[in-house]
């Protein structure tokens, strides 16, 4: 029943014609969005990805240590951009939030550090990003645009991690940075 209405929503909104797609290739951070256009406003689902790995080779003494490390964060958003011009050049505002999943892999000759590490991850429980951006679409054509967007978002992170059977650690903190983006939009 449940894929018989999603069906239906999704036929219905391609063929009223409010379905809208951007992928900001450019960004600091890749990501893609679509969403469905309701008069000014454009309710949509986004999902960005950032990654990394690296590694870093300790020599002393003759010996050698080697240590590997690779991260990713997938990040699932809803959020809402906000037309407030009706010509070709339009401004627009954008709010959205969103939860991260993280993977880590390290490895390292010291077992504590890795259980400390995944003990970490897994005791993340309060994170969320919360963006707020401003921006412009250049209409080139009636159902393509082109844009630019100044964005800023800010992570919210806690948890409550026990490393003995008595003692406990509660870190709750955030992080927050700009990023500028070049967005490519296609309205249905």
């Amino acid at each position: 029943m449940r894929s018989i209405i999603c069906l239906l929503l999704i036929t219905a909104c391609v063929g009223f014609g409010g379905v809208a797609f951007g992928i900001n290739p450019i960004g600091t951070i890749p990501e893609c969005y679509i969403g469905y256009q309701v008069g000014p406003a454009i309710p949509y689902f986004s999902i960005n990805y950032a990654g990394f790995s690296g590694s870093v080779e300790y020599r002393y003494n003759g010996s050698v240590d080697t240590y590997e490390a690779s991260a990713s964060v997938l990040m699932p958003t809803l959020g809402t951009k906000l037309f407030l011009g009706s010509s070709d050049l339009k401004p627009f505002i954008n709010f959205s939030t969103g939860k991260p999943f993280f993977a880590v892999d390290v490895e390292v000759d010291d077992p504590y550090f890795e259980d400390d590490l995944d003990d970490f991850i897994d005791g993340l429980r309060s994170t969320f990003v919360f963006t707020g951006g401003t921006g412009v679409e250049y209409f080139f054509a009636e159902q393509f645009s082109v844009g630019g967007e100044f964005r800023y978002r800010l992570l919210t992170f806690g948890g409550e991690w026990e490393f003995y059977d008595d003692e406990f650690t509660d870190v709750r903190g955030f992080i927050g940075a700009t990023s500028t983006g070049m967005w490519l939009n296609y309205y249905f």
